[in-house]
């Protein structure tokens, strides 16, 4: 059993995250929230108490006391806050697993590595759906084939920004800056939002566009499997959702730069999250979260194509929530039952067998086709 702490454990996919450790694990598990009302409606809603720390993460001292005692932090608060956590938990000595981050964050982490070994921490940051489950999947298909040449990773997602404050956040971030890709050996440069194309989802989903967003992927699977010539990632969103995010981003509030208002400072960003966030996911209102993996090697002297489709759909809930802070659950409890010391992205640093062992036991199941080429 181990003492685990969850950051953000009142949040969206925090709370996810902390019901599944309940339910699942024998863990000692506490709440990290700079909302202790909100982790105490947690409670309610799990009908136990629920041990509460009240910690800010953007607080250097506020953290590294909340990390005393613990041996591992989930950390599900926003993706700004993962270098800064990855470095008071190594500085710690406690383990970590968090949501993930886009490409330049998951670079910042990866270099504290040898810190980490010192350390004795074990971290596996980009635990969710993607970065997370995308990477165990390619893991499980170069444990599969002789050769792992290319990998092509979608993601269809219905739940719209106002979903929660973090949405918003997220969707300003994966458009906007520079998107990777691995192309025959050489990592390139691409602007976000570019590199349409049309994707065949499994059923009811079909063809949908997708776009290239800023995920770390294409940087981590080539370092971690060898032989990968090829890695994309690309997102795509229903039509209304691309449209609020292009008025946002037209508008300028994908800035962080404040102006004042009122004789404050306001955040453009800041108050786009806050104020278009608020307002959730209508009540029966149905959101998905569709992931294909396709991933062309070699077995047995032929060329094989591996497919595996993964979608989950809520009802008045976002489905992203329950599947990131599923497979965030998943990962912590691994990783508490031990390994080597180091940063290490999924796909080296969990198990894959086990990992899609345990989501299917939650009743998220991965379906794989595998076709000649």
């Amino acid at each position: 059993m181990a003492r685990v702490l969850v950051l953000g454990g009142a949040g969206e996919m925090g709370s996810v995250a902390v019901a599944d450790l309940f339910a699942r694990t024998d863990h000692d598990v506490a709440v990290g929230d700079v909302r202790p009302d909100a982790a105490a409606v947690l409670g309610e809603r799990l009908g136990r108490d629920v041990p509460v720390r009240h910690v800010d993460v953007e607080d250097v001292a506020s953290l590294a006391a909340a990390l005393t005692g613990v041996d591992v932090v989930l950390n599900a608060t926003y993706m700004r806050t993962n270098v800064a956590v990855a470095r008071a938990a190594i500085d710690a000595g406690v383990h970590l697993v968090d949501l993930g981050s886009y490409y330049p964050e998951t670079l910042q982490q990866l270099d504290l590595h040898d810190d980490a070994v010192r350390a004795g921490s074990r971290v596996v940051p980009g635990c969710g759906v993607a970065p997370g489950l995308t990477n165990v999947l390619a893991r499980e298909a170069f444990e599969r084939l002789d050769r792992l040449e290319a990998v092509s990773m979608y993601s269809y997602i219905t739940h719209p920004m106002t979903t929660s404050p973090g949405i918003v956040v997220t969707r300003l971030d994966a458009s906007t800056g520079t998107s990777l890709v691995w192309c025959d050996g050489v990592l390139e440069e691409r602007p976000s939002l570019s590199g349409d194309e049309e994707v065949e989802f499994s059923a009811p989903y079909g063809r949908r566009h997708v776009h290239l967003v800023p995920h770390p992927e294409p940087v981590t699977l080539p370092r971690y499997l060898p032989g990968l010539r090829d890695v994309v990632f690309k997102v795509g969103y229903p039509p209304d959702e691309n449209r609020r995010i292009a008025v946002l981003l037209e508008l300028g509030f994908d800035r962080e730069e404040p102006f004042v208002l009122d004789g404050a400072p306001v955040s453009p960003r800041a108050f786009a999250a806050e104020y278009v966030g608020r307002r959730g996911i209508a009540s029966g209102a149905r959101s998905a979260n569709v992931k294909r993996v396709v991933a062309d090697g070699d077995r047995g002297g032929g060329r094989v194509r591996l497919v595996y489709d993964f979608a989950v759909e809520q009802e008045g809930a976002s489905a992203s929530s329950v599947v990131t802070g599923t497979f965030a659950a998943v990962a912590a409890d691994l990783v508490a039952q031990g390994g080597s010391p180091g940063v290490l992205p999924p796909e080296a640093g969990l198990p894959a067998g086990a990992v899609l062992e345990a989501l299917a036991e939650r009743g998220l199941h991965v379906r794989r086709s595998e076709q000649p080429l």
